[in-house]
This record gives C-alpha cells, sequence and structure tokens, in this order.
C-alpha cells in the first residue's frame, strides 16, 4: 500500500550476472574450442591416458614405467595444461552466474564475468609458476634436482588426468542449466576429490621410495599444494 510516508526504493539490476544467457557468444565460441581441443587431444593420446588411469591406482608408484610414452610426454602436458587453464577461468566465469555458487563470488561481482576470467586466468598461471619456481629453488638448495623435477612431471601428469577426466563434466557446466549443470557440478567435484586423492598417494610413494621423512612430505603438501590453494580460495571465501 502506498501512503504519505511510503517511498521508492531504486531497484538495483545486475544484468552482467542474471544467467548463463548474459555471458554471450565468446563464451560459448571458447567453451567450443575447448570441447573441440579435449576430442583431439584424447584421441590423439588415448592409449597414454588409459595407462595413467590404471597405474594411478596401483598400491605402487608406476611412473618408472612412463618412458614408454616419453615421446608424448612434453606435449600432452603442455597442451593439456593449456586446454586446463582455460577451461577453469571459463568455469569461474561460469559459476560467477551459476544460481548455487554465484553468492561465494559476490566480492567480484563488481567486475564484468570476462574480467573475473582474466583475474582467474592470470591467477591460475602465476600459482603454477610460483610453484614450479618454488620446486626449482629447493632442488637447488637441496642438490636433489631430480626428485623436484619428478614430483613437478607427476603434477603436471595428474593434473592431465584431471582435465581429461572432468573435461566432459565441466563442458556440460559450461553450457547447460538446471539439473544437469548441477549435477555435472557435484560429480566433477566428486572426481575431482578422487584423482586428488590419488595425487597424495602418489607423491607419498615417491617420498618414501626418495628415502624422504614424512615430515618433508607433510611440509611439501602444506607449502607448495595446500597454501596456493588456500590463496586462489581466498577471495571467494571472504565473498
Amino acid at each position: 500500500m502506498f501512503g504519505s510516508k511510503s517511498q521508492l526504493v531504486e531497484e538495483v539490476a545486475n544484468t552482467s550476472f542474471a544467467g548463463i544467457s548474459t555471458l554471450g557468444g565468446g563464451y560459448q565460441a571458447a567453451t567450443a574450442i575447448a570441447a573441440l581441443f579435449f576430442i583431439f587431444i584424447l584421441v590423439r593420446h588415448f592409449d597414454l591416458f588409459r595407462y595413467l588411469i590404471i597405474s594411478s591406482f596401483s598400491k605402487q608408484s608406476n611412473r618408472s614405467d612412463i618412458h614408454i610414452y616419453s615421446s608424448e610426454l612434453k606435449n600432452i602436458e603442455l597442451t593439456t595444461s593449456l586446454m586446463g587453464v582455460m577451461l577453469l577461468s571459463l568455469l569461474v566465469m561460469r559459476l560467477s552466474v551459476f544460481d548455487i555458487t554465484k553468492t561465494f563470488f559476490a566480492s567480484l561481482h563488481p567486475l564484468s564475468v570476462w574480467k573475473i576470467g582474466g583475474v582467474s586466468l592470470v591467477a591460475i598461471l602465476a600459482t603454477m609458476f610460483g610453484e614450479r619456481l618454488m620446486l626449482y629453488v629447493v632442488g637447488a638448495v637441496s642438490g636433489r634436482n631430480d626428485a623436484c623435477n619428478t614430483i613437478w612431471h607427476i603434477k603436471l601428469l595428474h593434473f592431465s588426468l584431471i582435465i581429461i577426466l572432468l573435461s566432459p563434466l565441466l563442458i556440460l557446466v559450461l553450457l547447460t542449466e538446471g539439473v544437469v549443470a548441477r549435477l555435472a557440478l557435484y560429480t566433477s567435484i566428486a572426481v575431482c576429490s578422487l584423482t586428488l586423492i590419488l595425487f597424495v598417494k602418489e607423491t607419498f610413494l615417491l617420498f618414501r621410495a626418495q628415502r624422504f621423512s614424512i615430515f618433508h612430505w607433510f611440509l611439501y603438501l602444506c607449502a607448495l599444494e595446500f597454501f596456493p590453494l588456500s590463496l586462489l580460495l581466498a577471495p571467494i571465501v571472504r565473498g
């Protein structure tokens, strides 16, 4: 009811965060390119990915046997990492307008979705570069360059594995709405959690094989895995 004391409240409409339809054709084109890139990589390196998946569930580290695919490793690590960074940046853009996650990105809402994607892209690349630099420094100081290079190699392989396993689900999250998108997102979280557990197991087996103590393994996880991840998630949690 309107009365003498009634006031008109200005409605604040944030059309930039109304839904997936506001992301534009560039977003959909980038997602389509990522999907085609995924199909190309999977077909080209199918045997390698199948080996990685099977060996990840082994009780012992089988990475010493990976030399049979050594000619593919540099290509697969580079191409899959680039695709992964691209997909993760698009995912941040999508989650910023996703109905069940956009509240976590409240602190970033003053930015356009493309600026959010750009910031996430730079943050992911900076994190990867920082981790590689820290491993290089630790290897140089401790004289264990081989072990540090192997750790980085395992990290890239598992990142590639995560991206290949999650790509179909992430593409569904990027391009769909409603129940399908939610189910794909929840499944992605479950698959990612399982793969991260396998990665932690792999690093533990490596540290044990290199005769490092459990303390050094735990220190590595805190310094090079949990700490960078906390830096990436901190703005979202505060939002």
